[in-house]
Formats: structure tokens, C-alpha cells, sequence
């Protein structure tokens, strides 16, 4: 097996210079102590496309109950593609993505919320966490180890049965990422190309920046790329047997671990599948479920609707982990 390289953003309690480019929120815990929040992206996006959803969701005068929260990127995305560059092959399984955030959690995250700043790279060690994610590859951890999670936040995952996510839409996925343009002159024309793009446009400016600065890297030649490649990203998009396994598996996840499905609502783009699947899917497994429709957002939420999905993350938080006495700030 060929070794890689993770990258996991942490934000913790206390802000801290001298920690890189992840923005650490300080939050004062009153009454009740925090959960810890693990966010995965979504195919072809770094780790750090969260952050306008981060900074909705605690800039409220009240916060929802978080003592910290880690963003895992995967091996080929991000700055996680530039460390691996050497190590990637034509062959990815999402079920190896799977693995990678289960080890983090069984292994590496610490076992204790701290405001010091930690080694680049962690020790060994163990610890629970609540899940806070928009993949189809958490969902397959905590089928394997159900006591790592005390929830899940689904935000459309591609989760779809076997007939789905085929056919023309499926090879369009993947025809788009390897004819993607990954090159541009400087950050500025990048920007500009993006806004003039349809699927750009929809996004929230600041969501969209955040792309801009941490989704391209410098070339040798003056210029900026993407980190992950059209290729890689084709790759991730062709594995699609994972989805189909976890839709079939979906109705034994453990009751236990709570789930809150988000579902988009835009009219234009209301889902990669369905309406009638999405409704089937979200209730798939009907225990301990719940789910909200955010209208103003087609399939990425989280890049279009931070503020929306941002205000239903700290609802479900508050009301699950009832917090009475919890205030964030930057």
C-alpha cells in the first residue's frame, strides 16, 4: 500500500497566532461541555471551503455547544493533493477515504480538547467525535464503528441506489472534470472566469474566494493551478459503487447516532437525483431522523447557502446537545 498524506484543519477554544492559515474561534463554554465536530468536503473542494459556514455559525451572540471542530481533507485534494503528488495512482476506491477518517478518529484525534498548539503531526492516541459531514464516506465509517459518532449532518450526499447516478449524468460528471480548465494567469483572471461561470455565479462570494485562495496553488511558470486535478477528480467521481453499497447499508447505520439530512431546494437545481429519491433516501433509515429543505440551494450547500445551512447546524446542535450557556467568539 502506498502511504499518503492527511491534512486536518483544527479550530479550538482559544485563538492562537502563529498556527498557520486556519483561523482558531475562541468559544467560552458556560454550563455544558462542547462536542467536537469533524467536517469532510465534498469532491474536488479543499478542506477550507467550510470556513464561511463556520464563521455564520458562530458569529451569533450564542453559539450552538462546539469545543472544537476538525476539517479533514482527503488525499488527493486540497493541499493534501500537493504532498501526495508523487504517491497518487489512477486507482481510487472511496471506501480508502473511509478508512483514512476512521483511523483519524480511532487513533490520532486527541483525547482531550486543549487550546495549545499541536505538532504537525499527531501522536497516536483515541477519542469519540460527532460528525458533521457531506459525504458519502463518513457514512461508511460509522457503519464500521458506530460508537465514533453520536450524529450526523448529511448534506445531499451522494447516497444513491443502484439505477441512479448513471447513464448521461454520471459520464457528464466525469467528462467535466477532465476537460475542467485548471490554469489561469493569476488568482485575479481565475476569479473573473469563476463569476462568469453559471455554477460559480450561485455560489456566496465568500465561499467563492475561499476557492480561489485555497483550492489553486502557484506553478513554477507565474501562474496558479488547481491542487486537485481534472483527472483525480474524474476518478472520485467514477467510483461509484461506494454510493450504492451505503444507500443498501444505509437502514442498519445504528440508531443511535442521530441524523439531520439537508436537502436542497433551489428550483433549478433541487438535487443530484430525484425528488422522489431524495424523499425515499432521508428516510431510508426513519429512526432517530430528521430533515430540512434549504431553498435557496441547489446541490452544494455549503457553497451557496452558508448562512442558511449554518442556522440549521447550530438549531440541531442546541437542541440536541441542549446548551444553555454557550457563547462563541472569533
Amino acid at each position: 500500500m502506498v502511504p499518503y498524506t492527511l491534512i486536518i484543519g483544527r479550530k479550538v477554544q482559544e485563538s492562537d497566532a502563529g498556527t498557520g492559515r486556519m483561523e482558531h474561534w475562541r468559544i467560552v463554554a458556560f454550563k455544558s461541555k462542547g462536542v467536537t465536530l469533524l467536517l469532510a468536503h465534498a469532491n474536488g473542494f479543499p478542506k477550507e471551503i467550510w470556513e464561511t459556514t463556520l464563521r455564520c455559525l458562530f458569529s451569533s451572540s450564542e453559539g450552538p455547544p462546539i469545543d472544537e471542530d476538525w476539517s479533514f481533507e482527503a488525499v488527493q485534494h486540497g493541499d493534501s493533493a500537493l504532498l501526495n503528488a508523487s504517491s497518487l495512482s489512477g486507482i481510487y476506491e472511496w471506501m480508502d477515504n473511509a478508512r483514512d477518517i476512521a483511523n483519524f478518529l480511532l487513533n490520532y484525534i486527541p483525547s482531550a480538547v486543549s487550546n495549545t498548539v499541536l505538532s504537525t503531526h499527531l501522536p497516536r492516541v483515541s477519542n469519540d467525535a460527532t460528525l458533521l459531514e457531506a459525504a458519502r464516506r463518513e457514512v461508511m465509517a460509522a457503519l464500521k464503528f458506530p460508537a465514533l459518532f453520536s450524529s450526523m449532518i448529511l448534506i445531499d450526499p451522494v447516497i444513491v441506489q443502484s439505477h441512479q447516478y448513471r447513464g448521461d449524468n454520471f459520464r457528464a460528471y466525469v467528462i467535466g472534470a477532465i476537460q475542467r480548465r485548471d490554469r489561469w494567469s493569476s488568482r485575479e483572471e481565475a476569479l473573473r472566469t469563476f463569476k462568469a461561470s453559471p455554477l460559480f455565479a450561485a455560489w456566496h462570494p465568500d465561499v467563492l474566494q475561499l476557492y480561489v485562495d485555497y483550492g489553486l496553488t502557484d506553478t513554477p511558470e507565474g501562474e496558479v493551478k488547481l491542487k486537485m486535478s481534472g483527472m483525480h477528480e474524474a476518478l472520485s467521481f467514477a467510483n461509484d459503487l461506494a454510493s450504492n453499497e451505503t444507500w443498501e447499508l444505509l437502514e442498519k447505520l445504528d440508531k443511535k447516532i442521530e441524523l439531520r439530512w439537508i436537502v436542497p431546494g433551489r428550483p433549478t437545481d433541487k438535487s443530484m437525483q430525484s425528488p422522489e429519491a431524495t424523499r425515499i433516501r432521508v428516510w431510508r433509515r426513519p429512526a432517530n431522523s430528521s430533515n430540512i429543505v434549504i431553498h435557496s440551494a441547489g446541490h452544494l450547500v455549503v457553497q451557496e447557502s452558508p448562512q442558511e445551512l449554518a442556522q440549521d447546524i447550530s438549531d440541531f446542535l442546541r437542541r440536541k446537545y441542549k446548551t444553555t450557556g454557550m457563547k462563541a467568539q472569533l
